[in-house]
This record gives structure tokens, C-alpha cells and sequence, in this order.
């Protein structure tokens, strides 16, 4: 046998191998674009409905965990003054012992910008008082019922204000 033989052998596994590796990488590609699409860093799980997004933020701002609680918020909301206890207020908020002891969202309806947009309350009581509070929680998503639709906070007065926090 001569080494022509071999060496076209060799490009064959070689073509082989190259097309076995872009097959497990686009497959693997794939299914990172899938589950980044489903994945919720609010909720940190796949779960995006708005019971769970609200629980989220509502659990982050009691743990004091400022990066997901902003997880859970539209990018620009966040940081407005005129969106309730967001940013600035939060951070005189954030890690207060509260328990949760009410949560209810609405419906979703259709805003003129042709948004979907709900309501929901979460009723909260203070740690070591009998203080208690009801926040108006408003969430933001898209006009349709595409199952990796993930719903934002854009308006909340959790916490209470940037001159009188709860819970203090």
C-alpha cells in the first residue's frame, strides 16, 4: 500500500471528525439559546409568571440582594425617581426583615403603547412589630401570550418612600 492510501484515510477522519465537532456544537448552541430564552434572572428559574417575579423582587429586597431585585425591574424604571420606591428608595430598604403575607396579581391588560401591563398588591408585616404594609407592585411585558414572555417591574412602592422607608 502506498502512503497516498493513508494519507486520504487520514483527511477522512479528519472530515469526519471536523463535521461530528460543528453537529455537537451547534446542537449545543442550540439548547444554550433555548434555555437562555426560557430563563428568568428575576425569578432565577423558568418560572416567569408574575406571582413568581413579584415573590422574587419581594424575596431579593428582604435578603438584601440588590442585583436580582433589579433583575426584576425594566432597565430604565429602575433608575426614575417617579417609578416609587425604586433605586434610591430600595437602598434604604434593602436586607429589612419583613414577612409577606399577602400577594395578588390582576389580570393583564393593553396599554394605548400596546403593552401588556398588570396590577398586583403584596402586603407585607414588619419583624418584630405590628407594623404593616400594602405595596402596589405594576407590572410590564409584551401584548401576547408567547410562552417566553417575562414580565418587568416598572412601578412599585415597596419599601415605602425615599424620605420614610418601612419597617424602620
Amino acid at each position: 500500500m502506498s502512503d497516498a492510501y493513508y494519507q486520504e484515510r487520514a483527511r477522512r477522519r479528519t472530515r469526519r471528525l471536523i463535521v461530528v465537532f460543528v453537529l455537537v456544537s451547534l446542537v449545543g448552541c442550540l439548547v444554550a439559546g433555548v434555555l437562555a430564552l426560557f430563563y428568568d434572572a428575576c425569578t432565577r428559574s423558568f418560572d416567569r409568571s408574575p406571582q413568581a417575579v413579584v415573590q422574587a423582587y419581594a424575596e431579593a429586597v428582604r435578603d438584601g440582594d440588590a442585583a436580582q431585585a433589579q433583575e426584576c425591574w425594566e432597565h430604565e424604571a429602575y433608575y426614575d425617581l417617579a417609578a416609587g420606591c425604586s433605586e434610591v428608595c430600595l437602598s434604604r430598604f434593602y436586607g429589612t426583615p419583613f414577612e409577606v403575607r399577602d400577594l395578588a396579581v390582576g389580570t393583564p391588560y393593553t396599554t394605548p403603547a400596546g403593552r401588556a401591563n398588570l396590577e398586583g398588591s403584596l402586603t407585607i408585616a414588619c419583624t418584630g412589630s405590628d407594623e404593616a404594609h400594602t405595596a402596589e407592585v405594576v407590572l410590564d411585558g409584551v401584548d401576547s401570550g408567547l410562552p417566553w414572555r417575562h414580565w418587568a417591574i416598572i412601578r412599585s412602592d415597596l419599601g415605602g418612600t425615599a424620605a420614610s422607608a418601612w419597617c424602620q
